[in-house]
């Protein structure tokens, strides 16, 4: 019971800096027990009821249906009672008056008061016009280009022998999704059929080591249709396609809302770091600790030829932030940027991390030479293609599309 109670307490508790406003303090009025507008009354303190509906919705859901029944506000009343019971118990305890209470207490005020002030003189003064979202939408066609999407069930097997049983058994009309539950040796997949869920051609496949071979097939079948035996670079599939979607295109309408909120998300990233170097400037704020890291900072060159040398993807990753954070004005920060990308892409298969980084790289640096080759990324990192290891090798073959599409054009 206690337990149940103490959360009550922390759940109704963030709204205890709104008591001031919300909950009023006058004197006793010893002849009047019910008041129009209140909800209760702790002492010298008034609940109002519009304090005790807005904490009541503010509460998530889980916690609100721990108030049911005809007698719910009655309830959760009788929470707040408790509640203001032990406020009013710990302040005649003296226990706001501590040094550690009071820097607690500050703090807690110090982030309400942020949020509401980011809130009114920031974020509510931002807004995305409509024309904006045509104009992004018309000028980066192909973000709104959605790859071939297809889902496939299969077996697999290091014995070539045990492959042809199995295709034999296929013929036969037995099910293939039975037979990779019982036998195929990808265990990853096994328990669910052989389904190895949805993935675009070329990119990440559960249970697959060989990603080209195994989509090379898959791209050739119809859905429902059983391969033959694919060979992959670790043994033998059998591989059927339950469901194909080909490249689409999504429409104005069906991007208007992602665009709307990537492009508020950049304004209000925007107007945050535009705010803060104001207020840092009339409030001469100074940091001490970044001061003394600066003076023992790697330089960029440092950092640059430690990416390098580093054969681990995620730290070779962080070296090169490391440059765009501490360096953002030196020759090399959008290289190192767009390798942050390519990293993701081309070694971590994290499209999605990739994309954002190019995006990263096009608002930051938007004259730098690199952005024709994040472009060429963006479009052809999730095909199948040649495995990319330098950034020369990616202007590479952006030079050689360019050759080929103008040969086209004669």
């Amino acid at each position: 019971m206690f337990t149940k109670r103490a959360l009550a307490f922390v759940l109704v508790a963030l709204c205890a800096v709104a008591v001031v406003s919300s909950c009023s303090r006058g004197k006793k009025d010893g002849a009047v027990k019910v008041k129009t507008g209140l909800a209760a009354r702790v002492g010298d303190i008034k609940i109002t009821e519009e304090f005790m509906l807005r904490t009541f919705e503010e509460l998530p859901d889980a916690q609100k249906k721990q108030f049911k029944g005809p007698d719910a506000q009655a309830k959760f009343v009788d929470r707040l009672i408790e509640q203001h019971l032990l406020y009013l118990a710990a302040l005649d305890a003296k226990l706001d008056k501590s040094d550690e209470m009071k820097e607690r207490l500050r703090w807690v005020t110090m982030n309400i008061l942020v949020a509401e002030y980011f809130s009114k003189k920031v974020a509510d003064k931002i807004t995305v016009e409509p024309k904006e979202i045509d104009d992004y939408y018309a000028a980066n066609p192909k973000e709104f280009v959605q790859a071939p999407v297809m889902r496939a069930q299969y077996l697999f097997t290091a014995d070539s022998l045990k492959a042809l049983k199995w295709k034999k058994r296929l013929a036969q009309g037995e099910a293939l999704n039975k037979i990779a539950a019982a036998e195929s040796e990808d265990k990853a997949t096994a328990s669910s059929g052989g389904d190895v869920g949805f993935f675009n051609p070329g990119g990440y496949i559960k249970g697959v080591n060989d990603t080209e071979a195994f989509s090379r097939a898959a791209e050739k079948l119809e859905v429902g249709v059983v391969s033959g035996i694919v060979r992959l670079n670790d043994g033998f599939a059998i591989i059927k396609v339950t469901e194909k979607n080909a490249e689409k295109t999504q429409t104005l309408d069906e991007a208007r809302r992602t665009i709307e909120a990537k492009l508020h998300a950049q304004k209000t990233e925007t107007a945050y770091t535009t705010a803060v170097e104001e207020l840092k400037k009339k409030y001469q704020a100074e940091n001490y600790v970044r001061e003394r890291i600066d003076k023992t900072k790697r330089t960029a060159e440092e950092l640059w030829e430690m990416a390098q040398i580093e054969p681990d993807a995620r730290n070779r990753i962080q070296f090169y932030r490391d440059i765009v954070n501490l360096y953002p004005a030196h020759k090399n920060a959008a290289e190192a940027l767009f390798m942050i990308g390519f990293t993701y892409a081309e070694e971590l298969k994290d499209f999605v991390q990739a994309r954002r980084t190019f995006d990263e790289l096009k608002q930051k640096y938007p004259g730098s030479p690199m952005l024709e080759s994040a472009e060429w990324m963006k479009e052809n990192m999730q095909t199948n293609h040649p495995k990319l290891e330098t950034f020369e090798g990616v202007q590479k073959r952006v030079e050689e599309d360019k050759a080929r599409k103008a040969e086209e054009n004669k």
